[in-house]
């Protein structure tokens, strides 16, 4: 003998309410979790609070592979370090690390410094009748690019011992050469 189940109503309602909630968890857990991933792209990571910016990302290389006159050049290396004190001042002015932006404020005074040096030592080269030439200072070296042909002692002694007074470095970590 088997029993068979009267047809109601109430299970039906009951199974629909039941539906019907568990598809509201699954709506408002699935809206949850997108809204606070979509709130962590705007978010600067959380890190140990130390910048890790080189101070252009340009090498001897880039500077002797260069084409085009200085003018263009130090055109292109304002707009890299532009943008590079941009994003400093953000962290600067975004994160709620002291660290991170203690760190981000000597990076931008680190590099306020080499483009006043840079610009020193080109007009003093100029001003003492030398060739045109394009400066880049860097952590290890500092390299100089002179409008010449063929550089002669007299010539890179006179600009080895501007860069040296401009900036204390040592004379083995100048760098001069020729833009041919």
């Amino acid at each position: 003998m088997t029993l068979k189940k009267k047809f109601s109503y109430k299970d039906i309602l009951y199974k629909s309410k039941r539906m019907a909630v568990l598809g509201l968890v699954v709506v408002f857990g699935t809206g949850i979790i997108v809204s606070s991933n979509l709130d962590k792209k705007d978010e600067v990571p959380v890190h140990d609070g130390e910048v890790l910016v080189d101070s252009l990302a340009v090498s001897e290389e880039d500077t002797q592979a260069a084409k085009g006159d200085f003018d263009s050049m130090r055109a292109q290396l304002e707009l890299e370090r532009n943008k590079l004190i941009a994003t400093l001042d953000s962290t600067i002015n975004n994160s709620s690390n002291e660290g991170e932006k203690s760190n981000a404020s000597e990076e931008k005074k680190r590099i306020m410094d080499y483009m006043e040096k840079e610009l020193a030592i080109e007009s003093l080269i100029e001003s003492k009748g030398l060739p045109d030439s394009f400066v880049l200072i860097t952590e290890s070296s500092i390299s100089v690019t002179v409008d010449l042909q063929e550089l002669d002692t007299n010539t890179v002694t006179k600009i080895c011992d501007i860069v040296m007074r401009e900036t204390g470095k040592s004379a083995d970590k100048i760098i001069i050469q020729s833009k041919y």
